[in-house]
């Protein structure tokens, strides 16, 4: 038998960036349940990493302005 050359990543790992349905990863997780905490929003944990990125962004806009 021949061992493979390369080593073969999980399906979470594997993923690219450009993956719409990719969920959020555990550092945007971190900063959206800060940034919740700090504007009395309900932190969503089914996000995508898009979607994550958009309410990140909505949120510190609406903490800079207060």
């Amino acid at each position: 038998m021949i061992e493979p050359t390369k080593s073969v990543l999980p399906e979470t790992e594997a993923r690219t960036p450009d993956d719409p349905d990719a969920p959020m990863n555990p550092q945007q997780a971190t900063i959206l349940r800060d940034l919740c905490e700090k504007t009395g929003e309900e932190f969503d944990t089914a996000l995508t990493e898009a979607q994550a990125d958009e309410r990140i962004a909505a949120l510190r806009e609406r903490r800079d302005e207060r």
